[in-house]
């Protein structure tokens, strides 16, 4: 058992102009740097499909639903931009036949949002890309420690 404290013990969390290392290797980084590579992985995916000219950035906001019926003002809160910008990108998402938007029966302003059959097929496209990122996870990490990073993060969203 590797003694986790040891692990991290040699990288200083103080950030001063000799301390390149942190900043070179810091998690918030990589984790960027690493969801900058998947998703263009998944625009690539889009290429050749009925998909391609849906933007990148609405196929995120698109993601966030997570296969979902979600109220419009959940997506905005969920994924930290306006209003404005998350009804410009669902709005987007109904030209492309992808989304639905409808009233919540009692509400005259809430709106849910719900993927359509086109937009289900995007999901299987998706899900396919995601199975071979994980692939590549495990291959680099074990399965075991794929696993323990999918449990390490679904921690630290709950914390958030």
């Amino acid at each position: 058992m590797v003694d986790k404290v040891a692990c991290w013990k040699g990288l200083s969390t103080v950030i001063d102009k000799k301390d390149s290392d942190f900043l070179g290797q810091n998690i918030k980084g990589m984790m960027m740097v690493l969801i900058a590579q998947w998703n263009a992985e998944m625009d690539g995916a889009r290429a050749d499909t009925e998909f391609a000219a849906v933007r990148p950035a609405d196929i995120r906001v698109f993601a966030q639903l997570r296969g979902r019926d979600i109220k419009l003002s959940d997506i905005h809160r969920e994924m930290g931009f306006s209003r404005q910008a998350a009804q410009q990108a669902v709005d987007r998402l109904v030209s492309q036949d992808m989304l639905t938007v409808s009233s919540v029966p009692g509400s005259k302003r809430d709106k849910v949002v719900s993927i359509t059959e086109k937009g289900q097929r995007w999901r299987t496209i998706a899900a396919s890309q995601i199975r071979r990122i994980e692939a590549r996870i495990a291959d680099a990490l074990g399965e075991c420690g794929k696993e323990e990073l999918r449990q390490g993060l679904i921690t630290l969203m709950k914390q958030s």
